[in-house]
């Protein structure tokens, strides 16, 4: 007789091991990643992201609590048409935070283009984005979602998202990972297969970090010596507006696109959009922790 293994798991689990591994994080994580760089990256995602993820989805239905579904070449394809479309609007929302945030606190500057210099491109693309896409999408895509999904699909969404952003530990990096998490799971949600998450997790990555190699310094340097920036006198402000228009278009493709793709949702996957329960909120205390824990870090170190 086949045991039955249950299709979703347990919230105040998935929320205890997600407190617990950012304490791990904070205390052990940071330490190997400094110490052993790409490698510190890989051990890091593997043993305190993935390998968790794998053993609490093992204790139900992991092929479902994973979504490890084939999908159609036409999301294949939607999904990077999507993830370039987005890059300009995460970059708009991020850099509008960030203006913002300067008024309030004085935050460390990193640019990627000093870290990226004398460094092989081949090792930014497989650890720093092949490795964190299949990571992270497992753990904080596939696996918080499916616990939330109780909640119903919207909350999911939304409350994984900040999970997400709040695992990054630096509220410079909080508006990216967020609006990113909203995009990661909504495209899981669309398609039931946690596929097509991964390939923009990693073509997101893949577009940083060569676009801070390859392409930002160039189009600084371009956009200063139109004649327009000089009218306006801030290169920051031209790259805003330039970024809103562009932004306005893509939001618009953006939301062509998911319509389509939500036409194409098989009954399987509609049978995951439930109506919203009550939300036990004793189940959010470890987040509610990992909160708490995000700002003592926020404010030891910066």
């Amino acid at each position: 007789m086949r045991s039955y293994k249950k299709k979703n798991l347990n919230v105040m689990s998935v929320n205890t091991l997600t407190l617990i591994l950012a304490i791990i994080f904070l205390t052990i994580g940071f330490n190997i990643q400094e110490k052993y760089s790409f490698w510190g990256t890989f051990i890091t995602e593997i043993f305190i992201v993935l390998i968790p993820a794998l053993v609490i989805s093992s204790t139900g239905n992991i092929k479902e609590i994973l979504k490890i579904k084939k999908t159609p070449a036409i999301n294949v394809l939607k999904t990077v048409i999507v993830t370039i479309l987005a890059y300009p609007v995460i970059l708009l929302l991020n850099g509008i935070f960030l203006s913002l945030l300067r008024n309030f606190i004085e935050y460390k500057n990193f640019p990627m283009e000093v870290m990226l210099q004398n460094v092989s491109l081949v090792n930014y693309l497989i650890f720093m984005c092949f490795v964190p896409a299949i990571c992270e999408e497992v753990f904080f895509r596939a696996t918080l979602t499916n616990a939330y999904n109780v909640y119903g699909v919207k909350f999911s969404i939304v409350c994984s998202a900040v999970v997400f952003a709040l695992f990054h530990f630096d509220i410079q990096n909080f508006v990216a990972p967020f609006f990113l998490g909203l995009l990661f799971s909504t495209l899981i949600e669309l398609t039931g297969s946690i596929y097509p998450a991964i390939i923009a997790h990693f073509i997101n990555n893949v577009i940083a970090v060569l676009s801070a190699r390859y392409v930002n310094q160039r189009v600084f340097d371009f956009l200063w010596q139109t004649r327009l920036s000089r009218e306006i006198g801030s290169l920051q402000l031209f790259i805003i507006i330039i970024l809103f228009v562009i932004s306005i278009v893509s939001i618009i493709l953006i939301r062509m696109i998911f319509n389509s793709m939500k036409n194409n949702i098989t009954e399987e996957v509609k049978i995951r959009y439930r109506d919203v329960e009550g939300i036990d909120l004793f189940n959010f205390v470890p987040i509610i922790a990992l909160v708490i824990l995000y700002f003592i870090y926020h404010y030891i170190v910066f």
